[in-house]
């Protein structure tokens, strides 16, 4: 499938604009030219269309781990701000929307997992060894928080974190900061 063609049939499934489409494919493909080990994860994947992306640029012995609650989107705590309270429970989609999706695109089923439910519950089962890709669509501060405590460790050298909406929510954007300064990391962003 093109990538044209790909762009075309996730349409109804993600609510990423072509340039944010356009940079995942550009990041996935990067991630094989520099041939940095690991599998790709997604938490928070709404429809799938985002997860069909990273699944045909993931390239070979690669699988995609797809973690969603598929109940929308959960509840926030005070640093995310008062707006973010009235998106609670939107964004509803479920596990059948990411199975067609990934279906239509080519997927076999020996080529991702779909985790079912809080990440707090499902964080604490089966994670891949190695990551070479995070994209983190999970909005909150409490969700960004423990996304990126489970999966950060486990990053490869040279790996890349994608914080989809680290530009528009105010508590992706202090867990982010609040995690670096625990870590004491000095990361590169690139804002798109």
């Amino acid at each position: 499938m093109k990538f044209e063609d790909l762009c075309h049939a996730i349409t109804n499934y993600t609510m990423l604009d072509l340039e944010r489409i356009k940079s995942l494919w550009r990041l996935i493909n990067d991630i094989n030219h520099r041939r940095i080990k690991g599998d790709i994860v997604e938490c928070g994947s709404y429809k799938g269309g985002s997860s069909a992306v990273l699944r045909m640029g993931m390239g070979p012995g690669r699988k995609l781990w797809i973690y969603d609650s598929f109940k929308g989107m959960p509840g926030t705590c005070e640093l995310d701000g008062e707006v973010a309270k009235k998106y609670v429970g939107t964004c509803l989609a479920s596990k059948g929307d990411v199975l067609e999706i990934l279906r239509d695109t080519g997927a076999r089923s020996d080529e991702f997992v779909i985790v079912e439910g809080l990440f707090e519950d499902t964080f604490q089962k089966e994670l891949p060894e190695q990551v070479a890709l995070l994209h983190c669509d999970a909005d909150w501060y409490d969700s960004v928080s423990i996304v990126l405590e489970s999966f950060y460790p486990l990053i490869s050298e040279g790996g890349c974190v994608i914080l989809d909406d680290f530009g528009f929510w105010e508590g992706c954007r202090r867990a982010f900061y609040d995690f670096c300064q625990k870590q004491g990391e000095r990361p590169l962003l690139e804002r798109l």
